[in-house]
Parts: C-alpha cells; structure tokens; sequence
C-alpha cells in the first residue's frame, strides 16, 4: 500500500503532462486549422474583387453592335448600329468590286447568322483606387478591418503597387487566382498575420480547450489533496487509537492490580492498606474520567450551540494560581510569570475553559519545550496571552498543522509523551469562542504560542 501510495505523484505527474500536451496540441491545430481557413478568405476576397472589378471595367468600357437585316427590298442587305447612332448604312454584296465581293458575300453569310456584336476595350493598367473599393467592400462584407498591400506584376516584375495607410509589413500574401487576368500578369495581396483575428474566432475553442483542462487538473491535484488528507488521517487515527489504549491500560492495570491485591494478598484485613489501595483506584478512576470527558468535550468544541458562561476576571491572580499548579509539577523547569505594567486588571472571559488552555500550553511547553518557560500576559485593547520556551523543536511544516484535531508531531511509531493530539485543537476552539485567534510563533531559538481575545 506504501508503495501504491508512492507511485500515485508520479502517476498524477504524468497524467498532467500528458493532459497539458494534448489540450496545447488541440489548441495549436485549431489555431492553424483557424489561420488557413482566414487565408483562404482573404483570398476568395481578392478573386471576387477582381471579378467585379473585370466586370465592371467591362460595361463601363465596351460596344454594343446591333446587326440588321432588311428583308423588304434586298434580303442581303445589312446595316450595324451602335447604341442610337448608324455605324455601317449597309453591306450590299454588289457594292463591292469583284476581288471583295467573294470575302464580303462570307461576311454576310457570317452575320446573317448574328443578331448582336459586342467590343470590349482593354488597357495595361489597373486602377487601384476601384479595385480597392471592391476588396474594401468584400472584407467588410467578411468582418475584417486588415491593413494590406496590392502589388501588380507583369512577366514577374514589380509593375504598380499600393498599400492601405496602417500597413507596415505583410506576413502572408496570397496571388490572386481571377481568369480575367492576363497570361504572366499577377496581383498579390499582402497582409499582416492577424492574431487577434484569428484568435477571435478561435476564442471559444480554445475556451473550452482550457475550462477542461483546468477542471481536469483541479480534479487531479483535488484528488492527490484528499489522498494526502486521507493517509494524514489513517496515521492520526492510527496514532490516536495507540496512544488512547495505552494511556487507558496503565489505570485499568493499576486498578485491578489494587482490587486483587485487596482480595487475595490482604489475608490480615488490613485497613490502611486497603484503604491506600483504593486510593489508587480512585486516582486512576479520575484519571480514566478524565481522559473521557477531555474526548467528550473535543466533539462539544465543534458545536455552534455552545456558550461560553462569561465573567469579570481579575486576570494576574487567575494565571498566578493556574501556574503556581504547573510549578510543582514541572520537572524542575524554570516558569516565569510577566504582566504588562499598563495592562488592565480584569476582562471579560470564561474561567475554566480558558485557564485549560492556559494549562494545556504549560503542559505543552514543559512536555516538548526547553528548560525556562516564560508566560506573558498583556491586557489592553485585547487580552494577549504568550507562553514562550527557549526550545526549537518545531518546523514551520508542522507548525501550521499543530493547531489541527488529534494532529501530533510526526515521530515514527514512537511516541515517548504520552497524548491525543487534541489539547492544542482545544486551545484554538476556545479562543474562537471568545471571538479571538490562536497562533504560533516560531524564532530561532524560541517557540511562542500566543492566544489574542478582544476586549469586549
């Protein structure tokens, strides 16, 4: 299982990059698929433009012919008029000298058969300014506003050019593919390569693209997070059933090595050591009740319904006698009490509750801490409680967990101070309760807890 559990980062690791790589490589063939398919646009502009342009040149710059036929007096005689005006009277074949007669009688063989003829005038040239209105006009008519430069070629050669006022340098270029232009005459259309364009109508793809890959390693590193609080839990529970047996053991030993002590070695009925025996098995009994009501109460903190009874406390005589207790059971640690000169003398707190947290970072401190252990107490706009020892057992890894319910320091399968994990959480819940905060302090070579209440 330790070995699975090992794996598992690494496994997650992989799955990320293979997830990033793909989503980015999506991403980039819908860019690309994105920019070919603009190009191709701009393209289809241009030829459309050049098409309207031809046409138009076209009507503006062309003959209509129209060929009559008069059928009353000589059905071979012709007349060809353009718009209101008489082009050619007629075309009478005996008009014509005998050498034009033969050509001019397959002439009128050739017309007899044509009712309309149309001239078109060309020129060299192309006019930039109209052609730019029509590929003006077809981007509009596509939704894109792109500077961009028309080069004319003849027999591969730079023959005019024009360029729109914002145009700086083109990118891509497209030759436009129109019919009407002639043989070895080309006009291509540079512009710049628009990102925000092409980014545009790749928007919500790529959108998409980065809502499931940010959902998916959310739910990766959510995952790899409840694991890690899993596995956290399983060694607290672990650690939590271990230190509660053995610390319920120890008085259940000691009772009922009391009562058979009583029953089957006391033969003389002596009453002192009967008495002292029981004596024992009360201690541990209220040791045991102890214990019990300290579990009772971790589930009691979680409750909103809870109150905390307040009172008027003269707060140096109630930490004075909370720590005149810890003195005589100390180990020989030195503990120092400090009260603010301009401090006040009385807050609004709870007694009993608040004096165990007190108790349990005394008790903590002389478990874990160094050899001076210094409590200072500052009331003013909050009521500042400090418990500083001179040891630097404590990481900042840990520090920011030691707060947590039935969390210990992590020290293998043993654990040579005996506990639950749970006077610290206690602390915290209690200073929450009087609307304040719990925190620890971490310096070189000291370590403080402090509990800040306000003043109500």
């Amino acid at each position: 299982m330790k070995k699975l559990y090992r794996r598992i980062p690494y496994l997650l690791s992989i799955v990320i990059v293979v997830t990033i790589t793909v989503q980015l490589y999506w991403s980039y063939t819908e860019y690309q698929k994105n920019t070919v398919a603009f190009k191709n646009e701009i393209q289809n502009a241009l030829d459309v433009a050049i098409d309207n342009y031809f046409v138009d040149f076209a009507k503006e710059n062309s003959v209509s012919l129209k060929v009559k036929k008069e059928t009353s007096n000589n059905p071979d005689n012709f007349s060809i008029t353009g718009g209101n005006k008489k082009i050619i009277d007629k075309i009478r074949p005996d008009s014509t000298d005998s050498s034009y007669r033969d050509k001019s009688s397959d002439s009128l063989i050739m017309l007899n058969n044509i009712k309309d003829i149309y001239i078109s005038i060309n020129e060299d040239s192309i006019n930039f300014k109209k052609l730019k209105i029509l590929l003006n006009a077809e981007l509009k008519r596509r939704d894109y506003n792109i500077p961009y430069k028309l080069n004319h070629y003849k027999k591969d050669t730079l023959f005019a050019t024009s360029r729109s006022k914002s145009f700086s340098s083109g990118e891509f270029s497209v030759i436009g593919k129109s019919t009407y232009l002639k043989n070895r005459e080309s006009l291509e259309l540079q512009f710049p390569n628009a990102i925000q364009i092409i980014l545009k109508k790749s928007f919500l793809s790529i959108l998409i693209s980065l809502l499931l890959m940010t959902s998916i390693l959310f739910a990766l590193f959510y995952l790899q997070w409840v694991i890690k609080q899993q596995k956290q839990l399983s060694e607290i529970k672990n650690d939590l059933i271990s230190n509660i047996t053995h610390e319920f053991k120890t008085p259940i030993a000691t009772i009922g090595a009391a009562i058979e002590s009583i029953r089957f070695f006391n033969t003389n009925h002596d009453v002192e050591k009967t008495n002292r025996y029981l004596d024992y098995s009360d201690q541990q009994l209220r040791k045991l009740e102890n214990m019990v009501d300290q579990l009772m109460d971790t589930a009691l903190l979680d409750s909103e319904n809870w109150i905390l009874d307040k009172s008027q406390v003269d707060i140096p005589k109630w930490a004075a006698n909370i720590i005149k207790n810890y003195r005589m059971n100390s180990d020989g640690k030195e503990i120092i009490l400090k009260i603010s000169e301009d401090s006040k003398s009385n807050s609004n707190i709870e007694p009993f509750h608040l004096g165990n947290c007190l108790g349990a970072l005394l008790d903590n401190a002389i478990k874990y801490g160094g050899n001076r252990i210094e409590v200072s107490i500052e009331n003013k706009k909050e009521l500042k409680i400090r418990v500083s020892d001179n040891a630097n057992t404590l990481n900042k890894e840990h520090a920011g967990n030691i707060f947590d319910k039935f969390y210990r320091v992590p020290q293998g399968n043993l654990h040579n101070v005996k506990g639950y994990g749970i006077g610290l959480y206690y602390v915290r819940k209690i200073a929450e309760k009087h609307n304040g905060v719990a925190e620890i302090v971490l310096k070189k070579n000291k370590t403080s807890f402090i509990i800040s209440i306000p003043n109500e």
